[in-house]
């Protein structure tokens, strides 16, 4: 009886090992993933205009999620079509437009490092507008957080533009994603993550492919690194729909806390691909400020 029991005991233990290692693997898969974009986005600006390419990363992504909005469309009722609505616009169609237009004056590295903020800047609006509660280590990390930013923000110059509104941009994209989160944890509590992404998209998705009928393509056809670029945002649009897909599936198996690590890891890929492939230039003020960012996350997470 005994015997049994260990061995029991052993099986859980393997399996609750195995579970956590398979955890991690998503976990670093789903920060390559959402780490890779700006870069992307970099590449893809050679060609075509900022407004394009936040549209284009839009329309495919929704073409991607047809299936699943098909799927559950059934879900959508006159209770959550507004909060489905905002969600769609805050979460996608802001941030991909901020971001593209960020990347116009500052490089990928940088603002795939300012993504730190989200954490803090999300826990923001929840204590302002959706009753969260705060504590002083909580304070204290938004503090930090604001600090870092501002020490990025006011620093020199990037690709010859004032760094400051290059900042701001980052800074508005994150704001729209910190509103959609909060929207989605306290306006639409009966749908799954993987649910209000592609119902979301439902709405955004033949917005930004009207949008792109009335832009001028024949510029950016006619451009030398247009199927480069093209090539980038079609890869754009699969991160994104891989990256919903595989974070709802970590929150699931692990938690949010967990799940939110990715805040950490985000700017070392982001860093990364700046550096091997967009030659940027990294200064110790801005590893400093960085450090700071994260050491905030981490206490708005205690």
């Amino acid at each position: 009886m005994q015997s049994d029991n260990r061995k029991l005991i052993t099986e859980q233990r393997q399996n609750m090992l195995q579970a956590k290692h398979k955890n991690w693997i998503l976990l670093l898969l789903v920060s390559f993933i959402w780490g890779s974009p700006y870069i992307l986005r970099e590449i893809a600006l050679k060609s075509f205009t900022h407004s394009q390419v936040a549209a284009f990363q839009v329309f495919l992504s929704f073409i991607l999620f047809l299936p699943l909005i098909f799927k559950n469309i059934k879900k959508l009722n006159k209770d959550n079509i507004g909060p489905l609505l905002l969600s769609g616009i805050a979460g996608n169609i802001g941030p991909s437009f901020f971001f593209a237009k960020a990347q116009t004056l500052i490089n990928s590295s940088l603002a795939g490092m300012l993504n730190a903020m989200l954490p803090s800047i999300t826990l923001v609006l929840a204590i302002l507008f959706f009753k969260g509660k705060s504590n002083r280590n909580t304070l204290l990390g938004i503090g930090l957080g604001l600090v870092g930013s501002c020490i990025i923000a006011l620093m020199g110059n990037s690709f010859g533009s004032t760094q400051f509104m290059g900042v701001f941009y980052v800074f508005m994209a994150i704001l729209s994603v910190a509103i959609s989160i909060n929207i989605v944890s306290f306006a639409l509590p009966k749908l799954n993550g993987i649910e209000i992404a592609s119902l979301a998209f439902l709405f955004v998705g033949p917005m930004a492919g009207f949008f792109l009928l009335t832009t001028d393509l024949n510029v950016v056809i006619d451009s030398p690194n247009f199927t480069q670029s093209t090539g980038m945002l079609a890869l754009l649009a699969v991160l994104t729909f891989f990256g919903v897909i595989f974070y709802n599936q970590l929150i699931k198996r692990s938690s949010h806390v967990f799940a939110a690590s990715i805040a950490y890891l985000i700017p070392v890929v982001a860093l990364f691909w700046g550096i091997t492939i967009g030659g940027d230039q990294i200064t110790i003020s801005q590893i400093f400020a960085i450090c700071l960012i994260l050491i905030g996350v981490n206490l708005t997470h205690r």
